[in-house]
């Protein structure tokens, strides 16, 4: 097959990846890989209905703010010339650090514009997290908010900017412009940046990554490109039935934007579907069931804690609920929870699974039996899934082992991670999830389980070693496990398993919690529960054996 595209290593820019050209060409032929960036999807929008709204901003302090498509475009073409004064260009990444306002979606179209590539940061990380993200992607621009809630982020910035010899540019989301320092500069003085014109993004650069921690808690960079997202989106739009999220749609953005689902399913999915996205800045189920009312929501997509939340609110048994479908992904989801959720909302609850390296490619659907709710659901057109044991061989239909998937989402690679790339594949372009499962007779897919040591509370990956290596740190600590324990509500919640010094006091949630921050962890990563034991079950290697701890304490 002869190629009409550019060879994958042209754009890659050096970056290691499996997939060949023939794949990609393949991908294309058949419709997968639809060769156009994401900025061309907004474009395309703002041209044709200009005054349908795109966006609707709910701030926790009150305020309400909305952008027209073509607010949105025009929006985010201005973005696109501030970051290119600022020396950002084809294959830089620029880093966003905020809430989710109305002005994240309009900064990563205006990254994509230039070729650039988007990242983000939850804004309640900490130093450590923050750092890492930074140095890997080597971002020339951080933008952040001044303060967010107890942060004081501009410093927290300053902080990092010392340590990232890359990060040339902080902008700061305020109009407060006092005590500026040097290389710092507010996004409202940007007002006046050149007039100026970008060539369409080549739809198989990498303009994304997203930053996931694995078994080893070093933050790698999963490379998506316009390709591999796009494809994601549209088959789940496709595979539920683009009418089933509301016509139109109307979708509560409340999975924090610096998340992959935040970015993919908040963002881009709604661009995709020419939806409005309902950006609320943080989540409190009262509340957030009054913007749900106020601003018609018809979708939404997030952790089950999310819908749980719904549930205990007066939204269940409302006839006047306006929600039509609400995609629960990012956690392993209570089997039971679907079908109570559906009687109690009267939207479909649509069970589905994914991760940062490929976005949602399984997912239930209302054309199959009702029955699919009670699994994560069947694969996208395009897509595959095999469950494997041991050994690669495929394991009989209803039993369990390593899951497997390729397809036209899933990403590159790892970002300068030749190594890890080369790791998270198999023979045949098979990613290895980490994750346990089994297939049915359906090809209907159930989540079993991880083999990677991470945990999900609430939709968001905790890397585990990240917390361990700071309690190892403790001055009365010998020897720490952290595991995750189950949850009803979250999924999992975050327990720390500690062998203390003799003579030295078992520190407690909010001793040890205290020690983590002061040492820049995250407080999202904070453990919930303190177990101290005289020793941990290790195996004749030297290994401690987590799953022991898990029965003991469960």
């Amino acid at each position: 097959m002869t190629s009409t595209y550019r060879p994958l290593a042209d754009v890659l820019d050096g970056q290691a990846t499996p997939i060949d050209d023939e794949t990609a060409e393949a991908w294309r032929a058949e419709g997968w890989w639809e060769n156009r960036s994401i900025r061309s999807l907004l474009t395309d929008i703002a041209e044709t209905d200009p005054d349908r709204l795109a966006l609707i901003g709910r701030r926790s302090e009150g305020n309400r703010i909305t952008r027209t498509y073509r607010e949105f475009d025009q929006n985010a073409h201005h973005a696109a010339r501030v970051f290119a004064a600022l020396g950002v260009g084809v294959g830089d990444a620029v880093v966003l650090m905020l809430p989710n306002w109305v002005e994240y979606p309009e900064m990563v179209f205006g990254i994509n514009e230039i070729g650039a590539i988007y990242a983000g940061i939850p804004v309640a990380y900490g130093e450590k997290q923050a750092a890492a993200i930074l140095r890997r992607s080597r971002a020339k621009v951080l933008v952040i908010p001044r303060r967010w809630r107890s942060n004081d982020t501009l410093e927290l910035s300053r902080t990092l900017r010392a340590q990232i010899p890359t990060l040339e540019h902080v902008i700061v989301l305020d109009e407060d412009d006092s005590d500026l320092l040097d290389g710092e500069s507010l996004w409202s003085s940007h007002a006046d940046v050149p007039t100026r014109q970008f060539p369409d993004p080549e739809p198989s650069r990498v303009c994304y990554l997203g930053f996931t921690s694995g078994t080893t808690g070093e933050p790698k960079g999963a490379m998506h490109s316009h390709n591999t997202l796009i494809y994601s989106a549209r088959q789940q739009a496709t595979h539920v039935g683009p009418t089933a999220y509301g016509d139109p749609m109307v979708q509560l953005v409340a999975s924090p934007v610096g998340h992959h689902t935040g970015f993919v399913w908040g963002i881009l999915f709604t661009v995709v579907l020419g939806g409005t996205g309902v950006h609320v800045d943080r989540w409190d189920p009262k509340w957030g069931v009054q913007v749900i009312r106020q601003e018609g929501v018809t979708t939404f997509f997030g952790a089950p804690a999310f819908l749980q939340d719904m549930v205990r609110t007066d939204l269940a048994g409302d006839p006047s609920n306006p929600l039509k479908c609400l995609v629960i992904a990012g956690s392993s989801v209570p089997r039971g929870l679907p079908a109570q959720a559906q009687e109690a909302l009267g939207a479909y609850i649509c069970p589905a699974w994914g991760m940062t390296e490929c976005s949602i490619i399984v997912s239930c659907t209302p054309t199959e039996p009702d029955t699919i709710q009670s699994t994560d659901g069947s694969v996208f057109a395009g897509s595959e899934a095999r469950v494997v044991d041991e050994n690669g061989a495929d394991v009989a239909v209803g039993e369990v082992g390593d899951l497997l998937v390729r397809g036209p989402s899933v990403i590159y690679g790892y970002y300068d991670r030749p190594d890890a790339t080369a790791d998270a594949f198999a023979p045949g372009l098979w990613f290895k999830t980490g994750d346990r499962a089994s297939l049915d007779e359906h090809g209907w897919l159930s989540l079993r389980g991880r083999t990677k040591d991470i945990i999900i509370r609430g939709g968001e990956n905790i890397p585990v070693t990240d917390v361990e290596s700071i309690i190892f740190d403790h001055p009365d600590v010998l020897n720490a496990a952290v595991v995750g324990l189950p949850d009803d509500r979250l999924g999992e919640r975050v327990c720390a398993v500690l062998v203390v010094k003799a003579g030295c006091p078992e520190p407690t949630v909010e001793t040890l919690g205290d020690y983590l921050l002061s040492q820049g962890l995250s407080k999202h990563y904070l453990p919930e529960r303190v177990v101290a034991l005289a020793e941990l079950p290790m195996t004749p290697s030297g290994k401690i054996q987590k799953f022991k701890l898990r029965e003991m304490i469960v």
